[in-house]
């Protein structure tokens, strides 16, 4: 569901595909946190800012090694907005013990050539303290951003920022034989309306945030198709990452 296209085509028959479906245009700069990482001018990934301007996070399955530019302040990411600040990233670094098979430890940090500036437009996000098991209530509101595709049946890439609400769906729940059965690991979550559907990340939301409490909490990671009723999205749970995003 949340993979940027053309990345892990040949990873899993049943690859994810990430874009914000069922949300809606949303105030220009109301996300200053959001990071757009992009290769020749080209959205391809979301990130976010969290309580540091040197380095961000997103998804290991966006990883470039070379060539990407991460666009803070965006809202249209198709003109150019006097609201942006743009920095290359020079170290693309994934969790060490991420796998594309599995897609558990779907966690990046970028470090930056140089800092991004605080202003009205770009503003860090805080992180969740460390946990080490599952946290976040089930049925929970959380708040997913990016500039991924739009429909379920297509292909709609939009210029200008999309958010939804989804609610958290526990993984005991995620995890049921006609659900996910068994595939969402430790570090995984899942947040969608369910058995309903119609709201979710997609194709180009990869790596985005996942917001909750004016927390980062999650970056989106996979899923099977978009807004599916019995497949909610899947995200990387940030909190139980966060020792390692702060040693990077």
């Amino acid at each position: 569901m949340k993979f940027a296209a053309g990345i892990l085509a040949a990873t899993n028959a049943l690859s994810p595909v990430p874009v914000i479906i069922g949300g809606s245009i949303v105030k220009p700069n109301s996300e200053p946190y959001i990071l757009s990482l992009q290769r020749s001018g080209s959205h391809f990934c979301g990130g976010s800012l969290g309580t540091f301007v040197s380095k961000g996070i997103t998804a290991a399955h966006c990883f470039y090694n070379s060539g990407v530019t991460a666009v803070a302040g965006a809202h249209n990411i198709r003109v150019n907005e006097n609201t942006t600040q743009k920095r290359t990233v020079s170290t693309f670094r994934r969790h060490p013990n991420y796998n594309s098979r599995t897609l558990i430890n779907d966690i990046a940090v970028l470090l930056f050539s140089s800092a991004f500036t605080v202003d009205t437009y770009v503003t860090p996000i805080s992180l969740p303290p460390h946990r080490n098991e599952e946290w976040m209530p089930n049925g929970a509101q959380v708040r997913v951003c990016g500039w991924g595709n739009t429909s379920t049946s297509g292909s709609a890439y939009p210029s200008e920022l999309h958010c939804v609400n989804v609610n958290i769906i526990s993984n005991d729940i995620c995890n049921t034989k006609d659900r996910y059965d068994g595939e969402i690991l430790k570090g995984m979550f899942c947040a969608g309306i369910l058995d309903v559907g119609g709201k979710d990340a997609c194709q180009g939301d990869s790596g985005g945030p996942v917001t909750y409490n004016n927390q980062v909490v999650g970056a989106t990671s996979w899923g099977y198709g978009c807004a599916q009723a019995k497949y909610p999205g899947v995200y990387t749970d940030v909190a139980m990452f966060k020792n390692w995003i702060d040693a990077q």
